[in-house]
């Protein structure tokens, strides 16, 4: 189900945004549409690559605090 939401876009956003729906044939709704579903599928991925990194982090440390324990024995 759609519903509406207004935005402010600077007016290059605008003069753009028209020129590639004139372009493509495809409404300026559809392209704003299909441009926040990309923006919100990087930041998925961007969130889901600093939790790995983040728990690569764990577990460095983690390695790193048990070799020094064996490096102590």
């Amino acid at each position: 189900m759609l519903k509406t939401y207004a935005v402010k876009l600077e007016e290059r956003q605008i003069e753009a945004l028209k020129k590639l729906s004139q372009e493509t044939k495809i409404p300026p709704a559809e392209l704003l549409r299909q441009a926040v579903d990309l923006l919100l599928e990087k930041w998925q991925r961007d969130r889901e690559r600093l939790e790995f990194l983040k728990r690569v982090d764990e577990d460095l440390e983690e390695d790193r605090s048990a070799m020094e324990r064996l490096s102590r024995l």
